[in-house]
């Protein structure tokens, strides 16, 4: 036989006459190596399949930032930033924020319907703020889906600016100053008869200033993220 070793060649034995090698101790010591580097191509196999498996798209490279488009959703956020309210205490609506207040109080509406159909009462009254804010999450998810970064920011603006929206109709429960719609009373307040069922009373402006924070923090951040994306687009390009 031929040493593995020092290739001594030399009659069968446990040991090379050699260099002293014992061949089952190196028979051993490759067959440790071999199982230990199959086990790990094996793990890093499964580990990539399983990355495959779990979030294909994102994988897939995010659509570039155009010039324009940042542009557009620029004057957008610095409408926000000059119209939306400050505080949660108004009594009226700019322009621009009544625009934005009307469109999403077509989908406030048609969420008590939605929700309705669950039977629950606590989720018919909240399903007017949760479907306002659920339907600009939807074309989030949608954008991002699709890797379009302006559509995402866009619908980032939007789901956030409607935090700001519920956190005013959240604070206005104890002052009762908005109008309805429709000129329904006080009892059709959905805020106020969750603070009422919940006895939230000593939080409620507590919570609307989170949710209010909340939204402003979403739209800067919002801003931030096109911004940095609009100018790694910008230098690709």
């Amino acid at each position: 036989m031929i040493c593995p070793k020092c290739q001594f060649e030399q009659p069968d034995a446990k040991s090379c006459v050699n260099c002293g090698l014992i061949f089952a101790k190196y028979q051993a010591s490759l067959d440790r190596q071999d199982t230990i580097s199959n086990k790990n191509n094996i793990e890093i196999e499964e580990k990539s399949s399983a990355e495959k498996i779990r979030v294909p798209f994102l994988a897939r490279p995010w659509k570039p930032v155009t010039t324009p488009a940042f542009i557009f959703l620029s004057l957008l956020f610095l409408l926000h930033i000059i119209f939306f309210p400050k505080t949660t205490l108004i009594e009226g609506w700019s322009v621009f924020t009544g625009m934005v207040h009307n469109v999403n109080l077509v989908f406030h509406e048609a969420g008590h319907i939605l929700f309705s159909f669950f039977g629950n009462d606590t989720l018919t009254i909240l399903g007017g703020s949760l479907n306002q804010c659920l339907i600009p999450f939807v074309v989030f998810a949608s954008f991002f889906h699709q890797r379009d970064r302006t559509g995402t920011a866009f619908a980032l603006l939007w789901f956030f600016g409607n935090f700001i929206d519920v956190s005013i109709y959240m604070a206005d429960g104890r002052f009762l100053k908005l109008p309805l719609i429709g000129g329904l009373d006080l009892e059709a307040h959905d805020w106020r008869n969750i603070f009422n069922r919940f006895d939230l009373w000593g939080v409620d402006q507590g919570l609307s200033k989170i949710m209010f924070y909340l939204g402003w923090a979403g739209i800067f951040l919002t801003w931030a993220w096109l911004y940095k994306s609009w100018q790694a687009s910008h230098k690709k390009g």
